[in-house]
């Protein structure tokens, strides 16, 4: 007796659904799309810059202190690394349903990107929102503004000085007088002075903000800013790959500059592999009858961010691409009730299924 052999595998059904979705024109049927995947990468960094000032070397003799800026100088630091998937729909697999299947396609909801949400659910369902829509919008380039500088009123010191040793006393002048008017506000020895404590408050404030940057010119400045870099990568193999370079002097940078070092992503592809034909038994049931509605089974993706051998952020991924079709048994839509079957829009996977 000749062997029986089941040909309905998922196996024979992916390839054969695979090499049924050519879209002819005027071809009357419904066409969605299963996801794609697409990884936001986040890299957080700062950059420390201080610049001496012009009288550093006279700090010590008319302000006392050591703790002095002597050189320019600016430094960068990686903060953080953060990975954000998000999705779109994947043009290259689609999956068509004719209307001589039989399938009740006005139960199908699709999103406006074209991916499939649900079956049988309600119209009013919401369409999920991807988990990186708010990284995306905090993405972008957080740039210190530059302040201007506070134009300060020139005394006569200041504009009889000629040498920088005469400058810095005449600047030093000026300080102390600072110093003693905000001594006599605070004490009420002042003519003229505030009459209420909002204009006192005022006129200390501004007497700081001078004497902050008169003593600048003396012990230096340091700043401090933020900037956060995305790179969209779109997962398609196994690879090894620069996606940044990193200088510790100038944060992120062209690959031509030498102080620069790569970001490197190393990206694992774990694909899902069709199951292969199975012999049957001779008493064993025959496979179920396939519908035309498909799902996607996700492949992972596993990757590691490093900076100079060093790794920053690991992780593991589900990847719409490297996912399977696989269709849904026909009898799961035959009887009287109807399935109510939600997708997940992110990868195409089944999220539930359920009889009313």
């Amino acid at each position: 007796m000749k062997k029986v052999f089941i040909i309905l595998s998922y196996a024979i059904l992916c390839c054969a659904t695979a090499s049924a979705q050519v879209l002819q024109e005027n071809e009357l049927a419904l066409v969605y799309y299963f996801p794609q995947t697409l990884m936001d990468i986040d890299i957080t960094y700062t950059i420390e810059t201080e610049e001496a000032g012009p009288y550093c070397r006279y700090a010590e003799k008319y302000l006392g202190t050591t703790d002095v800026i002597t050189a320019n100088s600016q430094k960068a630091e990686i903060i953080s690394v953060s990975v954000h998937p998000r999705s779109k729909a994947d043009l290259n697999r689609p999956v068509k349903i004719n209307a001589e299947d039989g399938a009740n396609m006005q139960l199908l909801h699709i999103l406006d990107n074209g991916v499939l949400q649900g079956y049988n659910i309600p119209i009013d369902t919401q369409a999920s929102v991807p988990a990186c829509s708010e990284s995306q919008a905090s993405a972008t380039n957080k740039h210190d503004k530059p302040q201007k500088p506070i134009a300060l009123p020139l005394l006569e010191e200041q504009l009889k000085a000629s040498t920088p040793a005469q400058k810095a006393d005449a600047v030093a002048k000026l300080i102390y007088r600072i110093r003693e008017a905000k001594m006599y506000l605070l004490s009420g020895e002042i003519e003229n002075a505030p009459a209420d404590g909002n204009g006192l408050e005022i006129a200390l404030k501004e007497l700081s903000k001078q004497e902050k940057q008169l003593v600048q010119l003396f012990i230096g400045k340091r700043t401090q800013k933020t900037i956060c870099k995305t790179i969209t990568y779109l997962p398609t193999k196994s690879e090894e790959k620069p996606i940044l370079y990193f200088s510790l002097e100038n944060g992120i940078t062209a690959e031509e500059d030498a102080s620069a070092l790569p970001i490197v992503l190393n990206f694992i592809a774990r694909k899902q592999v069709p199951a292969p034909a199975i012999q049957s038994k001779k008493n064993e049931k025959k496979a179920p009858v396939p519908s035309p509605l498909l799902y996607n089974l996700p492949g992972t993706g596993t990757y590691t961010i490093s900076y100079d051998g060093a790794p920053l952020l690991e992780g593991v991924l589900p990847i719409a691409q490297f996912g399977i079709a696989v269709p849904l048994p026909k009898n799961l839509f035959s009887g009287n009730k109807l399935p109510t079957i939600y997708f997940n829009t992110e990868t195409g996977n089944i999220q539930t299924i359920c009889h009313e």
